[in-house]
């Protein structure tokens, strides 16, 4: 694989995270208020999907520090 395809495969992936975020966040209260779960049972879906957030931006970082260690690299191959 050469430098400038894992930088856009990098690129892809840190995407992907980024969109991962709001999906996990948005609209949690609305959708909770239209359904049938119980309010305990809502916090705990809840607690998982803002620690799959926190995780997803973890991973973002992840991957743009290692974006911008291949893209300071002098290696072209890896």
């Amino acid at each position: 694989m050469t430098k400038d395809e894992l930088i856009a495969k990098l690129k892809q992936l840190h995407n992907e995270e980024e969109l991962a975020i709001p999906i996990y966040t948005k609209h949690l209260e609305s959708t909770f208020f239209l359904s049938r779960i119980k309010p305990k049972d809502q916090e705990e879906i809840k607690e998982i999907l803002l620690t799959l957030a926190m995780e997803s931006e973890v991973h973002a970082r992840m991957f743009e520090a290692a974006i911008k260690k291949v893209q300071e690299s002098e290696r072209n191959v890896y």
